[in-house]
């Protein structure tokens, strides 16, 4: 499974800053070599070249449009690479780490990066779950205090940043939650490019398909352009598989899929809707011939941006969501066996 998160979400309607921000520390064992600083202005991405001389940096950088950007590093010669997202604020950030710890470098020296610090150490690098089972149990008290920190913290931009970021991390915490917290943020801190976003994702999650109601109807087009209507499916069950030519836990589900396609032709619908962007037909195309992909193939070619990628809040690939005759979602999951159980529970269909 493919997860889209928090990663590097940096665009704003905001003015950008027409100033810089002095960028300064060491990271032990990085020795001599150049990082990259990402950060977007007038909501354009935007990359500059961070020079580090014997494990040691100070440089100025440009502001993006929210104050967030990243710097990536790289590590070893296979062309690996680990970042840290810092606030590009008045004053001096500091930096501190090592290469061998490259995930918890310490970013300070600015109020909402000490604070961004504070997070990290309180909550996000506390828990390392040792195994698969306690996993979800850090994963659950980490969301907790995360909420808490939040509340904790209403003036902080930091906090709008870290709300979106629950909404894309843990999307079946209760809305109502979030909203709750979005509401307590200050209005200044609503207003920011990630209080907007977090408002966005809010509603999303709010009208997202619920198990047991009718999901929204949608037109969208195939490989030859020709619209087809989710709604002339219905009487049947209708299987929608959420994946993307450059998916490889997608391609490599495809052969269950078909085998579904196959064992119920005339009471299950199997739809692709493929997350490609503008330039990606070819390749889309190309992956269904290649991989023998049956069923009907759609794509809205707006990457994340589809309308129903984004308001059916699709961020893990492949998804599944298998609908009844009447359209209303029976089960959505990241795994193509538990359409399979389904679909053997229900018998006859």
């Amino acid at each position: 499974m493919l997860t889209i998160g928090l990663a590097v979400l940096l665009a704003s309607p905001s003015p950008a800053f027409a100033q810089t921000c002095q960028v300064a520390g060491t990271i032990t064992g990085l020795g001599t070599q150049k990082a990259t600083y990402y950060y977007t202005r007038m909501g354009q991405s935007h990359t500059d070249t961070l020079r580090i001389v014997n494990d040691k940096v100070a440089q100025a950088v440009n502001y993006g449009d929210d104050g967030m950007a990243t710097i990536e590093f790289r590590i070893g010669e296979q062309g690996g690479s680990a970042g840290v997202s810092l606030w590009a604020e008045p004053g001096t950030v500091r930096l501190q780490g090592t290469k061998q710890h490259l995930d918890r470098i310490e970013v300070t020296g600015t109020p909402e990066n000490n604070l961004l610090t504070e997070y990290n150490r309180t909550v996000r690098w506390q828990e390392v779950p040792p195994t698969k089972s306690e996993a979800a149990y850090y994963y659950t008290r980490q969301g907790q205090r995360t909420r808490q920190f939040i509340q904790a913290h209403a003036a902080a931009r930091t906090s709008a940043y870290l709300l979106y970021d629950q909404t894309m991390a843990q999307p079946e915490h209760p809305v109502a939650d979030y909203e709750k917290l979005l509401q307590g943020l200050k209005p200044a801190v609503r207003q920011s490019w990630y209080g907007q976003q977090a408002a966005k994702r809010i509603t999303v999650l709010r009208n997202q398909p619920t198990v047991g109601k009718p999901v929204a109807d949608f037109s969208m087009a195939d490989t030859m352009g020709v619209k087809h209507s989710l709604a002339t499916y219905r009487g049947k069950y209708v299987l929608l598989d959420f994946w993307g030519h450059w998916c490889g836990p997608c391609i490599r589900a495809m052969p269950k899929v078909n085998a579904l396609h196959q064992q119920y032709p005339d009471k299950l619908a199997v739809i692709g809707i493929a997350m490609e962007g503008p330039n990606s037909a070819p390749l889309w195309k190309k992956a269904i011939r290649q991989y023998q992909i049956v069923g009907l193939q759609l794509s809205e070619l707006q990457a994340e941006e589809g309308p129903v990628i984004s308001g059916y809040n699709i961020n893990a690939f492949p998804t599944y969501m298998l609908l009844d005759p009447k359209g209303a979602l029976v089960l959505r999951t990241t795994n193509v066996d538990d359409i399979t159980k389904k679909l053997v529970s229900l018998g006859s269909l």
